[in-house]
């Protein structure tokens, strides 16, 4: 069983002074699902884990990842930042109270998701403005003259 995903547990256990088994039944689980999982004694599946993140007000991925569902994202608590700037902002988010916490987490979310998704408009517009411009002449001189304008100087 993955180690990151019980100290998880067991941290959101204490910060809310919850036992395994209100956990579970808190997050609308059977009273040995959370104790189970813990223990090893089965390995948590998707509906258990959505649950509990639902319940945490966690991002249902989080827990997926640190269940070993997800290998290609990075929520490990090793994760460093290279920018000191970063790095220094993130101490002070992890400071706050939990619903303050989730509430900046949950602005970095959307602003992210917003950016990822200008980047990939901006990266289809900028293939099809390219392509535009191809064919359109970049300066007067290139425009083709119209003879009739011409004539009636």
């Amino acid at each position: 069983m993955n180690e990151e995903l019980v100290d998880f547990l067991a941290r959101c256990c204490r910060e809310r002074r919850l036992s395994f088994r209100r956990l579970s039944v808190n997050a609308g689980l059977s009273p040995g699902t959370v104790h189970n999982i813990v223990k090893g004694k089965h390995r948590p599946n998707v509906s258990s884990l959505n649950a509990l993140a639902d319940y945490l007000g966690v991002k249902r991925e989080y827990l997926w990842q640190m269940a070993g569902l997800l290998e290609d994202m990075d929520y490990s608590t090793e994760t460093t930042f290279g920018d000191p700037q970063v790095r220094f902002h993130f101490a002070q988010v992890d400071k706050l109270p939990r619903k303050k916490r989730n509430l900046i987490l949950s602005v970095i979310e959307a602003l992210m998701v917003n950016l990822l998704a200008e980047d990939s408009v901006m990266q289809t517009e900028d293939t099809s403005v390219s392509e535009t411009k191809k064919d359109q002449p970049r300066y007067e001189s290139e425009l083709p003259i119209d003879q009739n304008v011409v004539d009636k100087e």
